[in-house]
């Protein structure tokens, strides 16, 4: 499992492979991170994180077969 680093924090990071082509998915937390509580993105840095990550799951669901964080991701968009 890969990482990405934000602040003084690293949170887990997957490639699964979707039918539209391969996307990233993170932790919500690292969801919470990027944003300030209007909505807004912290920084610059942030945006552009928050624009690699396609979806964000619960930690628990993270560590589920590609398998069945495809098929979760898929019943959810």
């Amino acid at each position: 499992m890969e990482e990405i680093k934000f602040g003084k924090n690293k949170f887990p990071v997957v490639k699964v492979h979707l039918p539209f082509g391969e996307s990233f998915v993170s932790i919500l937390r690292l969801n919470r991170a990027l944003m300030n509580m209007e909505g807004n993105y912290v920084s610059e840095e942030a945006r552009l994180i928050d624009e690699k990550i396609f979806y964000f799951v619960e930690e628990n669901q993270l560590k589920m077969s590609e398998t069945k964080l495809v098929d979760l991701i898929l019943s959810e968009i």
